[in-house]
């Protein structure tokens, strides 16, 4: 019986030396291969890493009241939104060669208290022959001025933030999929507020309402004409651009709908384009931040358009 035992005790022990042997070899193989892999990729390196950086003019409306411009505690949210709105073009199009110009009126800016790094990467246009409420048509003006000088043209209010860095790959997509000149493709607004996200322009809509004729899908993205278009921002391709262009620009310098300042960011452009936003079964697939919570304060009760990661525990 001690012979078995000992038979027994003998096999099990040499299963697992064996067991435990071959795991420390698989293991070293791992190690063998994990460190050989950077010097395989170095074998196979791809020689053809510089792209070409899309050329991309940023024109931003901003206007400030007297107060705020000569005083930077008065100005300090101000200055906060500004902040984002820069950082974010910053950060959504390093992989571009852009131009960000600030079109405002004298002693209605504050500028001066943004971040050193910011006022080195940005041009300020002072206007002094316009009133402050249409000063965006004046800064349409300079993506129609330089036409012929950039690959995109995009116009931003101040308080807007991006963070994707594929929304002009995302438009050219739209572009290329539906090559007509005259649609265009427009992110949808959010804030976010007390943990909820909260897309205001569908949300203060209350008779909002989906084309669903004038819909389309794009690799499995749905996008369709709304009664809500504004965004406060677009962005056009050179070809749209020279489209505009040529339409006359009728609406420029008009208040259509709302008042001069939407009408710059979004309504004029209605006089000769179609505008699509992503349907609500993907809200999120173009996107800008509202950096403020004004209009979630408005209409803070449920909506299908206020969403939330982690619902509250009641």
């Amino acid at each position: 019986m001690p012979k078995k035992n000992n038979l027994a005790n003998s096999i099990l022990f040499g299963y697992a030396f064996v067991k435990k042997l071959l795991t420390a070899a698989i293991d070293k193989a791992k190690l063998i291969l994990f460190y050989q892999r950077s010097e395989v990729i170095r074998l196979f390196a791809d020689p053809r890493l510089s792209a070409v950086r899309p050329q991309l003019l940023i024109t931003i409306a901003h206007i400030t009241s007297p107060e705020e411009a000569s005083d930077r505690f008065k100005a300090i949210q101000k200055v906060e939104r500004l902040t984002h709105t820069i950082d974010g073009l910053l950060t959504s199009f390093a992989h571009c060669d852009a131009k960000i110009v600030i079109y405002t009126l004298p002693q209605r800016h504050i500028t001066p208290y943004l971040p050193q790094y910011q006022l080195e990467r940005i041009t300020v246009r002072e206007v002094s022959d316009c009133d402050p409420m249409y000063i965006g048509f004046r800064a349409q003006d300079e993506l129609a001025n330089q036409v012929e000088h950039f690959d995109w043209f995009m116009f931003i209010e101040d308080d807007i933030v991006i963070y994707d860095s594929l929304f002009l790959e995302k438009l050219a997509a739209f572009h290329q999929t539906f090559p007509r000149k005259n649609v265009l493709l427009f992110p949808n607004r959010y804030e976010m507020h007390e943990g909820n996200k909260s897309y205001i322009d569908l949300t203060i809509d209350g008779n909002l309402a989906w084309d669903k004729v004038s819909s389309v899908v794009m690799n499995g993205i749905k996008l369709a004409e709304c009664t809500n278009s504004h965004s406060g921002i677009y962005c056009l391709s050179q070809t749209q651009m020279h489209y505009w262009i040529r339409s006359g620009r009728n609406w420029k310098n008009r208040s259509i709908m709302v008042g001069p300042l939407e009408t710059a960011a979004t309504y004029c452009l209605l006089e000769c384009f179609d505008i699509y936003k992503p349907h609500p079964q993907n809200l999120n697939f173009l996107e800008v931040r509202h950096f403020d919570t004004k209009y979630s304060k408005l209409l803070p009760e449920p909506s299908r358009y206020i969403l939330s990661a982690v619902t509250t525990s009641s």
